[in-house]
């Protein structure tokens, strides 16, 4: 299941069932789950772990040195989940900083030409779709979707099924659940979040607390406390709102009511 023009270090750790295509390039510090496909041309390298299943189209160049003049050699570390899907030329940097991470979760899937940049967070169930790119430090939770063409910039958070439409370059933090387009915030992730099969009260309530948030006008503690007060206080509505008041960056703006 291994070409033979395939280059690979004799301390990489290979698991059972592997198939890796012609000249591909897998370094000493690489570990290979089981049942990882390996197109060909792909580079592998520094101390990077494949989860099992994952498949990993032509060209893809994982754990690679970060585009970070910070960087000084360190030892760091590129971890990829199980069962992920990374397609051609997807590029993913290890991290800055002795014993950081960039990590992806479980069942991602990046499509052509994505970044991620040096210490990335993404979580499981991710889609980044294609020519994306991610600056370091930038935090994408579980179930998240940004379409085409998306810029990320540095130490931004992307909240949990958060969505994000093509073309947008995105600054500041987008809360969980709701739907990012035109470089604003349009309204709660109403499709995703049925998708998720959350219950009909539920999304309501998302909706009204993102509603309330972004098209009104309100100062972040006016309209926090109108979601306390209006809105019936789901968990999922509280996890919106502790994204909200634990920012850095900021909240990217959001649609105002005329």
């Amino acid at each position: 299941m291994i070409h033979p023009s395939a280059v690979i270090a004799p301390q990489a750790q290979i698991g059972a069932d592997v198939e890796i295509a012609p000249f591909a390039v897998i370094g000493a510090d690489v570990v290979l789950g089981d049942r990882c496909k390996i197109g060909p041309h792909v580079v592998l390298s520094g101390h990077t772990t494949i989860g099992e299943g994952t498949e990993i189209h032509t060209g893809a160049n994982i754990g690679d040195t970060p585009q970070d003049v910070h960087y000084r050699g360190e030892i760091t570390y590129t971890d990829i989940g199980k069962n992920c899907i990374i397609r051609e030329y997807v590029t993913i940097h290890r991290g800055t900083g002795e014993g950081t991470r960039t990590t992806v979760g479980d069942n991602v899937l990046l499509m052509a030409m994505s970044h991620l940049g040096h210490n990335c967070q993404i979580g499981n169930g991710v889609v980044i779709a294609n020519a994306s790119l991610l600056a370091g430090h930038v935090t994408v939770a579980d179930h998240a979707f940004l379409s085409g063409c998306v810029l990320v910039h540095q130490f931004v958070r992307i909240g949990r099924l958060a969505m994000v439409g093509g073309g947008n370059g995105v600054v500041q933090d987008i809360p969980p659940f709701c739907l990012l387009q035109n470089h604003e915030v349009q309204s709660s992730n109403i499709v995703g979040l049925r998708r998720a099969e959350f219950a009909s009260e539920v999304r309501d309530a998302i909706h009204d607390a993102v509603k309330i948030y972004f098209c009104y006008g309100l100062t972040r503690q006016e309209a926090v406390a109108r979601i306390q007060s209006e809105v019936p206080s789901f968990p999922e509505v509280q996890e919106f709102i502790d994204f909200v008041m634990t920012t850095k960056r900021g909240i990217m703006p959001g649609h105002r009511l005329k």
